[in-house]
């Protein structure tokens, strides 16, 4: 099982270098000048994802819920979703967000008691990917006037803050079941490195693909990667560079630190609007 989950860092890189790869012929055009005036972008986003995660403490598995996109949106508290840049000339600074908090609860019958039981799981969950990077490029396509190819290798880190409390009580007098009561923090910030790409495939419309990889056993992580893709559409907003996002983004954390452990996908579309001035 580890061995299969091993290589989906390496198919993600490869969809992310196909993908990149796939402009075609393509030549250096104009770079990019450090007498360039700084440029920002800001999106904000909506994730719509699926969050299957297992909690384990001193051994003992509290959570393994396959939680889906209804549980989620059912149990949302509060969430805070964006995304900024700043460029100046060939240097990119860069902030994704991810702030979620949320309760969920569910009845079940034990199987061996057969008694009625409640299941709750509280979290407030910070998930922060930083960086900067230097873009090379752009490439112009010779066949498109308005394609061009821009490549931003970047390093930086990714923190993670995950304050969480499991319950587990029975509906009647607790004859064969003691109630489980447990919380936590799980927190940690460890290096990280990426790739992403620019592709304007049109006037409109261009593509943006990202990886993030956690390759250092730093901070208790074992293993993160990162994957982003979506495609966006520009248009002018009270005058301003706007544009439309859609895409899909795959995040998988593997962390231990005795006696706490956590495996968790998150993987999904998103939805969102940007602003770049």
């Amino acid at each position: 099982m580890k061995t299969t989950k091993s290589i989906i860092p390496l198919r993600l890189l490869l969809l992310f270098l196909v993908a990149t790869l796939a402009t075609p012929a393509l030549v250096q055009g104009k770079g990019f000048s450090w007498d360039d005036p700084w440029k920002f972008h800001v999106n904000v986003y909506g994730w719509l994802p699926e969050a299957p995660a297992t909690i384990a403490v001193d051994d003992l598995e509290l959570v393994d819920v396959p939680e889906d996109l209804d549980t989620i949106l059912d149990s949302l508290e509060a969430a805070a979703m964006f995304e900024l840049e700043a460029h100046k000339g060939p240097l990119v600074q860069l902030l994704n967000n991810v702030y979620y908090k949320g309760k969920y609860d569910e009845h079940f019958t034990g199987p061996i008691s057969k008694q009625r039981r409640k299941y709750s799981l509280e979290e407030e969950v910070w998930a922060i990917k930083y960086g900067a990077g230097y873009k090379f490029g752009p490439w112009d396509s010779d066949t498109s006037a308005d394609m061009d190819l821009t490549l931003i290798p970047w390093v930086g880190g990714f923190f993670f803050h995950d304050d969480w409390q499991v319950k587990v009580s029975s509906a009647k007098p607790e004859f064969l079941f003691n109630s489980i009561n447990k919380d936590g923090t799980l927190d940690f910030n460890t290096p990280m490195v990426g790739l992403g790409s620019r592709v304007n495939l049109t006037e409109l419309w261009y593509l943006n693909l990202s990886f993030g990889y956690v390759v250092w056993d730093v901070s208790n992580v074992d293993e993160i990667y990162d994957f982003i893709g979506n495609a966006a559409y520009r248009f002018k907003m009270w005058n301003v560079d706007s544009k439309f996002l859609i895409g899909y983004r795959y995040l998988h954390i593997d962390y231990e630190d005795k006696p706490v452990a956590l495996e968790v996908d998150v993987k999904g579309p998103f939805l969102g609007i940007g602003w770049e001035f």
